[in-house]
């Protein structure tokens, strides 16, 4: 089955690699290493199905041979710590013929990398064990028209909105500065000379692949350079076994976890395909519910079942219903007529008030029952 796996790394004199042996290495070949003297030989090296170089128009012919173009890097790049070449390693999809694959590589070569001004060095090995893949060495550095290599950096003159030089100003006297034989001095700014450095750059070789690929495969191999979490699949991703662990088989650690990842996808696979089942049961059953509730909607209004025979009674019922008391109606009218009382109250209140005070002096000389004593 076809799997996607695209990495990149550098291989660089910091970490002790020559970039003579890795060429060597990838392409079974014997090579001299002109900085030391050192041979490195691999033409026992299992494998190694096709190598091949290409330039971009402007590098020099003599390039095509694998030796003469790595030394040649390797006295360019001087220093302890510098960078000798871009590696890119992909895998072949098992379904395409040897022809198909080579043609696929060179493609993928010529118009991701090549044009772009990278000298290509690139080996396919397979040893027959279900792992074909391409080790693929590029140049870090431009190659200028002339056949000269381009320096890594470029300086140029910092501009402003307009386009004009920005001067470097002295704090002191607030003025432009002056250089050397009286030469004005103007801010610079380092950019690097080409774009291949620029993380984007990994992520469209890999959408590249991924597409160079699928020109060859049939829809229900199609690859995708994004990872499971990219593309909200629900599956576990298997990890990198390489050649020793294929070897060792069933005895080696990462084997034995990708034979557990695959049991777990299995089950996945399951779990998804039981959800699919259930969700279209149940828009099948939304869809049966809508179309009972629209004939319901059409249909016609039916006579009830049983028609009471006392007509007296009904309209009894009828008028029992008229005249009962709306609750809150009820309450709003207990309300009313507690204020009218409270209103009622305050008004005879009021008019005691405003009245003569009635004055019953007790008058001993009169019986009131009696009348007046004689």
């Amino acid at each position: 089955m076809a799997i996607f796996h695209l990495s990149v790394k550098i291989i660089s004199r910091s970490k002790g690699q020559s970039a003579i042996a890795s060429a060597a290495y990838r392409s079974g070949q014997r090579l001299v290493d002109q900085e030391t003297g050192q041979i490195e030989d691999f033409t026992h090296k299992r494998g190694v199905q096709h190598s091949e170089i290409q330039l971009p128009e402007q590098a020099p012919r003599v390039y095509d041979d694998r030796e003469v173009l790595w030394n040649a890097v390797q006295v360019k790049e001087a220093k302890s710590n510098a960078q000798l070449a871009r590696e890119v390693e992909v895998a072949l999809p098992v379904e395409l013929t040897r022809d198909q694959q080579i043609q696929l590589v060179h493609d993928y070569v010529q118009q991701n990398f090549v044009d772009q001004g990278m000298c290509a060095d690139w080996s396919l090995h397979d040893k027959a064990d279900g792992n074909p893949h391409v080790h693929i060495m590029l140049t870090m550095r431009s190659i200028k028209t002339t056949g000269e290599w381009a320096p890594k950096q470029k300086s140029g003159y910092l501009l402003d909105e307009n386009g004009h030089k920005i001067p470097q100003i002295d704090p002191k006297t607030h003025e432009q500065k002056i250089g050397a034989r009286g030469r004005k001095m103007w801010k610079r700014t380092t950019q690097t000379y080409n774009d291949w450095n620029n993380r984007d750059k990994v992520e469209n070789w890999r959408e590249a692949w991924a597409e160079a690929c699928n020109d060859y495969l049939v829809p229900d191999l199609q690859l995708d350079h994004r990872s499971y979490q990219r593309q909200a699949k629900e599956q576990i991703p298997t990890i990198h076994e390489g050649p020793v662990a294929r070897q060792m088989g069933d005895r080696s650690d990462r084997v034995q976890i990708n034979q557990a990842i695959k049991v777990q996808n299995s089950l996945l696979r399951q779990l998804e395909q039981e959800w699919e089942r259930l969700k279209q049961q149940l828009e099948r059953l939304k869809a049966a519910l809508v179309d009972l509730q629209e004939r319901l909607l059409r249909a016609e209004p039916k006579q009830p079942l049983v028609q009471d025979k006392n007509t007296e009674t009904q309209k009894l019922e009828i008028k029992e219903s008229e005249t009962t008391y709306d609750p809150h109606k009820l309450y709003e009218l207990m309300q009313e007529k507690l204020r009218e009382a409270k209103q009622a109250k305050q008004a005879r209140e009021e008019q005691e008030k405003h009245e003569p005070t009635k004055v019953n002096r007790y008058n001993p000389g009169i019986n009131r029952e009696r009348g007046p004593r004689r």
